[in-house]
């Protein structure tokens, strides 16, 4: 390569000087300006969809001085010049996994033993990983209003353990503002439930941290000298307030028990601004560990295949909105980041108990000296989190005040006005996950049949008193799974049409007027459907967090709630032909201060042969040769609750029954409700320092609150109409008849007069007077008030009435 040399005059070598100074200057400052941009659009990959990590330089709250006024001028005149920024996106901040590494002494063991003091993260904000959700972008006060009212539905938790890997992230299912508008409250589910056992040890160690969620951690402000007048707030503004681990003792009031930092920021959709607002710190409504502690429980992380703890199953926890915000709560213009604060998950038996003196537990988790005294948490900008959460409000319950209506618009006067509480527009609701198509547990039959049972269900409890009925619609999510939409069910044949598993099941709730019924879509996946006893038990994750919504969204405009299925049926029995009747005695009997949730007993009813209709032949092999036989469907002109009014076990069913219920229950005294049972209750979660110095740790089912109905035919009964299939029919001529080897899965009525014997019901030896085999028995009161009542409400509903 010929080098040619260049000529230097005197002028020129200087000008060459220059040229080269300014080549090089011009390098530097490019590469520093790439370099501060990098920086302010931290790890984003899309630049076609930048999106602000956060905004350090917020409003200060109205109540400040003028001369914060002033400086809120001139921050928002730098935040609107950042156009790059807009809109705004929901968005997960996900730390390594190899940053807790410096926690242990050894991470890769199985229970790695956690370094004293509690060692301080090393991370820096190119280290997190982003992820942006385009179905939550805010971009108008009309967009983000249409957001609002299907956040369920659109926030990314099937994304939660595929593509969002961060243990310490909350799994969100829900969130809103509370009833009175003073908080958000947030549903989130446990994702280290989701798989179990030998199969799944590396699966549960790495969601670990999901249970330290449910643990509170206590502390303390740190102000630095910028800004000492902020101790008079409880918002950080511009980094002036750092946080420290503590012990209950040193720390601030509103940080004994929490576990999330909540920073709020308004939005101006016409400047296209965001600004941030202020921080709290979290609450929860009771103390997790506290409880895990009254049921007798060594720790809150389960080992192997253990599935017992239902209560630590649903989180729920509320982040209080600012004084100056609360104007603006239900708005659509505040959204939320949440900072989870990051300590390894206490294993109560090896690491001990985090209580104070109130609590009336043993004080065995020694603050000081498992986080030490300087133990500061990182910043935002360089903590794993959530981002951009939507702040929405809930549509509440129009009714008029001490009016309370029955289901057919005449105005309701309860026996004793005394007994109950009419400052709430509801006396009583019923909640229910479902689907228009669903997969029975183990995902051994599938049922499509949703639809139809939904009509029915609701038609029959607004008959039987019950005000509203709440209805979280699965059907996206089962409807995916499926695929059912161009294919043959293999349970239900060519029948099944497309007709009957459309996307949703609004076409059934759209019968009735929206003061009675709210759908809710839900299509979050489940995340195991195994049974309970499977190797990797099952945890249906989007119904648990279903019910914990509900009770939480509509329980504070409600006496009594209920949460059951489309194929249970409460049904009113004696001389009682409404709930509230029922309520109003117990009210009556017992006071407020008395029964807080009612059970009755629950068992699947049977499908009578009588109400079946023959349909697709399925061939059979004999000794005699090949045969056919049929099975058998519900007939199309039958409701359920007639077909399925049969009980195996008959009523008053025998006290082991008393597992196997569901309840009634006042939401106010029942803080967190699993399927079957009231798990927390105010009672279990009352602390030592509230009681009257009878305090014990053992919490056992108090009868005086917690009453078993054992008088359910005279009061009320569980109808359990549960699906049975075709298929399941199929063998009825060799189990349907008196000593067959296995249970009858048709349901052949007994007479009335013939007693039920708990010890024979197994072995297929009930029969009538002729001789003849029978396995269960009508309930007549249903046969002769329910269901001519139901028929005519069908009917109503069919003409549009």
């Amino acid at each position: 390569m010929t080098v040619h040399p260049i000529r230097r005059g005197t002028g020129n070598a200087h000008r060459l000087k220059l040229y080269r100074y300014l080549l090089f200057l011009g390098v530097v400052i490019t590469f520093l300006s790439s370099i501060a941009l990098i920086a302010w659009h931290e790890h984003i990959i899309d630049l076609q969809q930048l999106r602000s990590p956060f905004f350090e330089l917020g409003n200060q709250p109205a109540s400040f001085s003028s001369s914060a006024s002033a400086q809120q001028t001139s921050v928002n005149d730098k935040i609107a010049a950042n156009l790059d920024d807009w809109p705004p996106i929901l968005s997960a901040y996900m730390e390594p996994s190899s940053s807790y590494d410096v926690w242990y002494e050894d991470p890769s063991s199985d229970i790695p033993m956690v370094k004293q003091p509690l060692q301080q993260r090393n991370i820096q904000s190119h280290q997190l990983k982003r992820l942006s959700f385009p179905k939550l972008q805010y971009t108008s006060d009309e967009m983000t209003t249409s957001l609002c009212s299907r956040i369920p539905s659109l926030l990314p938790i099937d994304d939660f353990g595929t593509t969002i890997l961060d243990p310490y992230l909350p799994w969100i299912h829900d969130l809103f503002v509370s009833h009175d508008g003073s908080e958000v409250n947030v549903i989130a589910q446990n994702r280290r439930r989701c798989h179990k056992g030998k199969n799944h040890k590396d699966e549960m160690k790495f969601w670990e941290g999901q249970v330290s969620l449910f643990q509170p951690v206590a502390l303390k402000r740190i102000y630095n000298k910028v800004n000492a007048d902020a101790q008079a707030t409880t918002y950080n503004e511009d980094d002036s307030v750092e946080y420290r681990l503590s012990t209950h003792e040193e720390a601030d009031a509103d940080a004994i028990e929490t576990r999330f930092r909540c920073r709020f920021k308004l939005v101006d959709y016409e400047q296209q601004t965001i600004t941030y607002q202020g921080e709290t710190l979290s609450t929860y409504t009771f103390n997790y560990e506290f409880v895990n502690w009254r049921k007798q429980k060594r720790t809150m992380v389960e080992d192997g295949k253990e599935q017992t703890m239902f209560w630590l199953s649903p989180l729920m926890f509320n982040c209080p909105i600012p004084t100056h915000l609360l104007k603006y709560a239900r708005s659509s213009r505040l959204l939320l980041d949440l900072v989870p604060i990051r300590t390894p998950a206490r294993r109560n038996d090896r690491d001990g108990f985090f209580f104070h003196s109130g609590h009336g537990g043993p004080m065995t988790f020694n603050a000081t000296t498992w986080w030490g005294t300087n133990h500061v948490l990182p910043k935002v900008e360089v903590s794993g989190r959530w981002e951009n959460l939507p702040v929405c409000g809930l549509k509440s319950p129009l009714a008029e005040k001490n009016v309370l209506q029955d289901t057919n618009n005449a105005q309701y006067q309860p026996d004793d006005t005394t007994a109950i509480s009419i400052n709430k527009p509801h006396r009583l609701v019923a909640c229910t996950w479902t689907s228009a198509l669903h997969q029975r547990r183990g995902n051994e039959r599938r049922i499509t049949d949703g639809k139809a049972r939904l009509r029915e269900w609701i038609a029959f409890h607004l008959e039987a008193g019950f005000d509203h009925m709440y209805v979280f619609d699965n059907t996206g999510a089962n409807a995916t799974i499926f695929k059912l939409k161009n294919e043959i069910d293999p349970d239900f044949g060519a029948e099944t049409t497309n007709d009957q598993i459309r996307d949703d099941l609004s076409s059934v709730t759209n019968l009735f007027p929206s003061s009675k019924v709210t759908r809710i879509d839900w299509p979050a996946t489940i995340c195991n459907n195994n049974r309970p006893a499977h190797d990797d038990p099952g945890e249906r994750s989007s119904q648990y967090a279903a019910e914990a919504a509900c009770r939480v969204r509509y329980g504070p405009y409600s006496d009594w709630m209920a949460s059951m299925d489309p194929d249970e049926y409460f049904i009113p029995m004696g001389n009682y032909s409404s709930w509230k009747e029922i309520l109003d005695k117990v009210d009556r009997n017992e006071g407020k201060k008395g029964a807080q949730v009612s059970q009755y007993t629950s068992e699947a009813t049977a499908q009578q042969i009588g109400t079946n209709v023959r349909r697709r032949s399925q061939r059979v092999h004999s000794r005699n040769g090949k045969t056919h036989n049929q099975c058998l469907t519900k007939k199309q002109d039958n409701t359920y609750l007639e077909t399925y009014n049969c009980e195996y076990i008959r009523s008053p069913k025998p006290e082991r029954f008393s597992r196997a219920m569901k309840q009634l229950y006042r939401p106010d005294f029942v803080l967190s409700h699993f399927v079957h049972y009231s798990t927390v209750t105010t009672d279990l979660a009352t602390e030592k320092q509230h009681t009257n110095g009878n305090f014990v740790q053992v919490a056992t089912t108090n009868p005086k609150t917690e009453r078993f109905v054992d008088d359910e035919l005279n009061e009320g009964v569980l109808i359990h109409a549960k699906t049975t299939v075709p298929a399941e029919t199929f063998s009825r001529e060799t189990m349907c008849k008196t000593n067959a080897p296995s249970h009858c899965l048709v349901g052949i009525p007994c007479p009335d007069d013939l007693p039920f014997s708990d010890a024979l019901h197994t072995k297929n030896v009930f029969h009538n007077k002729k001789g003849e085999f029978c396995n269960c028995w009508m309930n007549r009161k249903v046969e002769e008030y329910w269901l001519p009542r139901l028929r005519d409400s069908l009917s109503k509903i069919e003409s549009g009435l």
